[in-house]
């Protein structure tokens, strides 16, 4: 695994027959290691009024909830207003230039660098799935897949979607670590920051991270970011999800950009070891 780990962004696809979405044993590939949601604040005063503010959840709200075309509009804004007063989160939601390949080698040859023309892409809500919008179709399944039964094998038919986005670091982040947050994607994909790629990951309901700071301008630079994703709608893992939805495929949740000090807690725990006789705990 090491050998293609050093040649991942060049071996998605080779003429061997290789797909690296339908390899088992590999399933991320430069993604940080699952860890509890930690967000910085510039001071603790901020963190508090930050989490009063979002704590104060009204119920009520609910029967006011949009389900038309509207529904878009609101649901970019909604992802908007968690990052709202966050110093060093910025939220990518929005519309991403899009275009959808009928299948992996169909894809749009170098879409993911910075020089690619997109203007005549057609624009999608991020975060949504592609099928609400006009690209590919759902399908509802209980217990029968939607695919003939050939694992780790998927169709040579597999939908593939293409994003590219832009974006600035802003001048508060100048000096601090930047991260790159994809809430969730289904089901497999991987990413670009300006040409260079940036991560692999398959989990379709499961945060992906991966650190950009070598990758992105820094705050001053005339120039752009630009992120490119590339989404299968079809991986081995989907043979994990067979049970009663609909199969639905794209950037479904939030992408953000995370911005952290050069050294940060990256995780916390607590343990809990009881005694036989349940007397006493002893908590970690």
């Amino acid at each position: 695994m090491a050998s293609l780990v050093g040649q991942l962004p060049f071996a998605l696809e080779n003429a061997n027959g290789y797909k690296v979405w339908e390899d088992p044993s590999f399933i991320k590939w430069r993604k940080r290691d699952p860890h509890v949601t930690l967000r910085c604040h510039d001071s603790v005063e901020g963190s508090l009024k930050y989490w009063y503010e979002r704590n104060k959840v009204d119920i009520s709200v609910s029967n006011s909830a949009v389900w038309d075309d509207d529904a878009v509009h609101e649901a970019l804004t909604s992802a908007a207003f968690w990052t709202n007063g966050l110093p060093f989160v910025k939220s990518l939601s929005g519309h991403w230039k899009f275009f959808l390949a009928s299948s992996p080698p169909d894809v749009p040859l170098n879409f993911h660098k910075s020089s690619f023309q997109d203007s005549k892409w057609e624009a999608i809500p991020v975060p949504s799935n592609w099928q609400m919008h006009g690209f590919d179709r759902p399908i509802y399944t209980n217990v029968v897949y939607p695919f003939p039964l050939d694992p780790p094998n998927v169709p040579a038919e597999n939908p593939t979607g293409c994003y590219r986005t832009y974006f600035h670091i802003p001048k508060e982040w100048q000096g601090r670590r930047i991260f790159l947050h994809f809430e969730a994607v289904d089901s497999a994909f991987c990413a670009w920051i300006n040409g260079v790629p940036v991560g692999y990951s398959q989990d379709s309901r499961l945060p992906a991270e991966f650190e950009i700071s070598d990758y992105c301008y820094p705050h001053g630079s005339d120039k752009k970011n630009v992120l490119a994703v590339q989404v299968f709608r079809w991986s081995d893992g989907s043979y994990l999800e067979d049970q009663d939805h609909w199969w639905l495929s794209g950037i479904h949740r939030d992408v953000l950009l995370l911005a952290k000090p050069q050294v940060f807690i990256a995780d916390y725990f607590f343990k809990s070891n009881l005694a036989e006789d349940f007397s006493l705990a002893d908590i970690q």
